[in-house]
């Protein structure tokens, strides 16, 4: 079979494009780029201890190009919003975190209230206890007092109305003797045992602690007299012969 000994372009690593026959190429340790289609023009070449290079893949069309930047933008869209959604949790959190705070700080200040509470409410029983003890005992005080009192007043009134009797025995009442505006009443008692009484010389015998009428003066109304004796058996002489 007879070889092509047509000279072909071939590119080595530096970038440089040299011309070399098929049978010198093959014989030269230098490595180089063989182009694709002078490999599948060639008879024989894969004989020669050669791999095909793969065949370059086709450029990616505009379509999914365009369908990976949406996509990427789909993907910087979503972490903008989970940056924002992070940041708000994170605000939410130590929104929260200040909340518990004071709700601790609330119930410390109600634990203290509290405690200040029934320690004012203990101070204001007893302090109520001792005021009712307090009034009882006062209580007491005054009905022990209320009951002398009363006691005394009851001696009182019965030595009074001893005192009423003792000096009402002394006493006598004399009706229908003229009354005049300015009188003398004992002067008009003594004259009234003298004529009608018929007792003699009873202005300088008999003696009066005092005469006074009862009530006030009123005209066209005559008030009795009351004249108390300075010796208790005159006055019951005149007392039996004025029946």
């Amino acid at each position: 079979m007879a070889q092509n000994t047509q000279a072909s372009p071939v590119t080595n690593l530096s970038g440089q494009t040299q011309a070399s026959q098929a049978g010198q190429f093959y014989g030269s340790p230098q490595l180089t780029q063989i182009p694709y289609s002078y490999m599948m023009n060639t008879p024989h070449f894969y004989g020669q201890g050669f791999i095909p290079p793969a065949p370059p893949s086709p450029p990616p069309s505009s379509d999914i190009l365009s369908s990976i930047l949406e996509k990427l933008n789909s993907v910087d869209k979503k972490l903008s919003q989970l940056v924002q959604i992070h940041q708000t949790v994170s605000g939410i959190v130590s929104r929260i975190d200040k909340i518990e705070q004071r709700m601790n700080n609330f119930e410390t200040r109600i634990k203290e209230l509290e405690q200040s509470c029934d320690f004012s409410g203990n101070m204001i029983d007893n302090n109520k206890q001792s005021e009712f003890v307090s009034t009882l005992k006062s209580t007491s005080n005054l009905q022990s007092r209320e009951d002398s009192v009363i006691l005394q007043e009851h001696k009182l009134q019965a030595e009074i109305t001893d005192l009423k009797c003792r000096s009402m025995r002394e006493n006598l009442l004399f009706f229908q003797i003229p009354e005049e505006k300015e009188e003398q009443c004992d002067t008009k008692i003594l004259e009234f045992i003298e004529n009608n009484l018929h007792v003699q010389n009873a202005q300088t015998e008999i003696k009066l602690h005092r005469a006074h009428r009862i009530g006030r003066y009123q005209p066209n109304k005559v008030h009795p007299i009351v004249a108390k004796f300075a010796y208790y058996p005159d006055k019951e002489r005149f007392r039996k012969e004025s029946k």
